[in-house]
């Protein structure tokens, strides 16, 4: 957890800050004494609540953008914040069914599952959700099919445990479709079971008997090679933009260059895949403000999560939005996802 070593706070203060800031989030209006007073503590008087925010602000957990204006939480205040969300937050299964249905559909391609994950959580939560493939690399192949084609077209498909790897390559003419089933058998046969990683490492180990086992091999055997070698080096990602717009009407974006800054990096692989890395992470983490390594997130939040299969991190799924974002929400709704990728292993 980001943060762990943040100074300790009494357990009024601790609560008086929590409760603002859960305010500012909710209403997006500063905080006043008044507020906190009215939406909790009613027995203390607005004079000691004013004194305990003149307190958290000079500790660095508020900060008062004008002289005669509430106050609103720092980078600093949102970190205490989330330490506390992320401590108990729990998944909230009935109202994420939907996405249980969507992960889980064994007959999509991978692809259209990565799609429908980003997609459904940017529905349910109105951010921009992105779900980045780290390598394919541990994934298990439960069969490899070669599907013959028209116009000198075949179709490599590798199902694997969490959905199906495709691509469509351009065949040799000679190529006839007993070729495509017999090569689709021979490679089910040796690697169903096996790894993607161990696949590409060891395919040229069994050529050999892929050579004896059916005719025309060496076609098909580039073929099959040359898809396992796009999927060894896919680290694409999937971003819905479903919450965009209503994310951007917001008060947290009302300046354009608030604005360009997401679009830039929602657009940019390169900004996306050092946003979403979760090496050496794990469960849910949360960046805040100067907490993001990418410039351009300087005043927004980042939840993300690793998605996890026998162990073994295959994803990457994750969010943006404002400081102000709904934190509790989406935890929930990433950690919802997690476990139930883990439960499925």
């Amino acid at each position: 957890m980001e943060n762990d070593n943040l100074p300790m706070l009494s357990t009024r203060r601790s609560n008086i800050l929590f409760n603002a800031i859960d305010n500012y989030i909710k209403q997006a209006s500063p905080i006043t004494s008044l507020l906190v007073q009215q939406t909790e503590f009613h027995n203390i008087s607005t004079a000691t609540i004013r004194n305990e925010l003149n307190t958290l602000e000079a500790m660095g957990y508020l900060k008062q953008l004008h002289t005669s204006s509430g106050r609103v939480p720092t980078t600093k205040g949102y970190r205490f914040f989330v330490n506390h969300i992320l401590q108990t937050t729990e998944s909230n299964t009935n109202a994420l069914k939907e996405i249980k249905n969507q992960m889980f559909s064994r007959t999509r391609n991978l692809s259209e599952i990565v799609d429908s994950i980003s997609k459904t959580i940017s529905n349910t939560i109105n951010y921009p959700t992105v779900v980045m493939m780290d390598g394919l690399d541990n994934l298990i192949v439960k069969s490899v099919q070669v599907l013959f084609m028209i116009s000198n077209q075949v179709l490599v498909l590798i199902d694997t445990n969490v959905g199906a790897i495709s691509n469509t390559v351009s065949a040799p003419q000679n190529i006839t479709r007993q070729d495509c089933d017999n090569a689709s058998q021979v490679f089910t046969d040796i690697f169903k079971e096996k790894s993607i990683n161990f696949m590409t490492q060891n395919i040229s180990t069994f050529n050999e008997s892929i050579q004896k086992s059916m005719q025309k091999y060496e076609e098909v055997f580039k073929l099959v090679l040359s898809v396992l070698s796009s999927c060894q080096n896919n680290t694409n990602s999937n971003v819905s933009n479903k919450g965009l717009i209503k994310m951007l009407e917001s008060p947290d974006f009302s300046s354009v260059e608030k604005a360009k800054n997401i679009l830039q990096v929602l657009d940019d692989k390169q900004s996306l895949h050092d946003v979403f890395d979760t090496t050496n992470e794990e469960g849910i983490t949360v960046k805040i403000g100067s907490e993001n390594n990418v410039r351009e997130l300087s005043e927004c939040a980042v939840i993300k999560a690793p998605l996890i299969l026998d162990g073994k991190k295959v994803a990457t799924v994750g969010v943006i939005g404002p400081e102000r974002i709904d934190y509790a929400t989406v935890a929930s709704v990433l950690k919802y996802i997690s476990d139930e990728l883990k439960n499925k292993s």
